[in-house]
């Protein structure tokens, strides 16, 4: 257990710790069709923010680097075939984050909230532009701002 997350439930931290995993999947998912590319460069960006990533929220990325593929396999698994379902189901499950938020150490909260955002960025940035980087689709933009979390 990482001990910022230490006075959570088993639930509540098993939601932190996938909470990476979601924003992934609302990305890929922005257009309501899975993107493998994108899903491919978020692994990759999972596995550089495990090493790269300079505050307490390296250790989310460590724990899932281990497993990113069975996480996002089992993800998947739970989602609809249908696109704006599948939108709504991981909103749901990114805003329960709101409820551990404050749970948190405030300053690990932010971090956390700030690292998710920034995941989410580089995720839709992977897509389009010169080179297939940089651009951001319209879609996307709607939730690279992750605006069913509120800010701690």
């Amino acid at each position: 257990m990482l001990y910022q997350l230490r006075n959570l439930s088993e639930a509540e931290q098993s939601i932190v710790l996938k909470s990476p995993v979601w924003v992934i999947l609302l990305i890929a998912c922005a257009d309501h069709d899975i993107d493998e590319r994108e899903i491919d460069r978020a692994k990759e960006i999972i596995h550089i923010k495990s090493f790269a990533t300079k505050n307490d929220v390296k250790n989310v990325y460590l724990e899932l680097d281990a497993h990113v593929d069975e996480e996002i396999d089992n993800a998947l698994k739970s989602l609809s075939a249908v696109g704006a379902e599948r939108l709504s189901f991981i909103e749901e499950n990114l805003a329960k984050l709101n409820k551990i938020f404050p749970k948190l150490d405030s300053a690990y909260a932010t971090q956390l909230y700030n690292s998710l955002l920034s995941l989410a960025r580089s995720i839709a940035e992977a897509e389009g532009g010169i080179f297939g980087i940089g651009r951001v689709s319209n879609k996307e933009e709607k939730y690279v701002g992750l605006p069913m979390l509120n800010k701690p």
